[in-house]
């Protein structure tokens, strides 16, 4: 999960040299799958802050190429999300704690359409922390009347947004717990 695999064709674009040069700075690989069309792949490795700035940039210069693609592993995920992720990702790396950049809680209702992000609890409602600053506005919808377990619910939330892939949520034990300490203090 850890590694976010850039893939693009070669183009006769003014900014084609460009993105090479991005896609350079990572583990560049170069496919000919027809003597006029060559496809260009690179590989970075999110727990490296160092590739982290460069998928970045390569993000932001592929935003606009339509037949560029970004995987994660064997998913396939649209740019303009990557971009938005590694961003708030890169934020998260430049905090001493980044518990305190990307976990909120929210306060779980019983009426299907509210649910409230709130940064401090209260006690009038149960809390539950969400995971990730990127899909806080999916956090909609989780609720314990649902048939599915809170934390299946925060999964779909975390699919829903896209923000799955990030090195962040890898490990959701460690919510977990916090949840199960927050439920046990009430």
């Amino acid at each position: 999960m850890s590694l976010l695999t850039f893939r693009f064709r070669q183009s006769p674009a003014v900014d084609f040299y460009w993105n090479l040069e991005l896609a350079k700075r990572g583990s560049l690989r170069e496919f000919k799958v027809h003597p006029n069309i060559t496809i260009y792949e690179s590989a970075f490795d999110l727990f490296n802050p160092i590739h982290v700035g460069h998928a970045l940039s390569l993000a932001k210069a592929l935003v606009l190429d339509k037949r560029a693609e970004v995987l994660s592993g064997n998913t396939s995920l649209t740019m303009t999300t990557v971009r938005d992720v590694l961003e708030c990702y890169q934020q998260s790396m430049q905090v001493e704690d980044y518990h305190a950049h990307c976990w909120f809680k929210i306060r779980l209702t019983f009426d299907l359409a509210v649910t409230r992000i709130e940064v401090e609890s209260d006690d009038s409602g149960k809390s539950f922390v969400f995971p990730c600053r990127c899909a806080a506005t999916h956090a909609y919808g989780i609720h314990y009347e649902h048939p599915g377990t809170i934390y299946a619910q925060l999964d779909s939330a975390l699919w829903r947004a896209g923000t799955r892939w990030c090195p962040r949520l890898e490990d959701l034990s460690e919510i977990k717990l916090v949840n199960v300490e927050l439920q046990t203090k009430r």
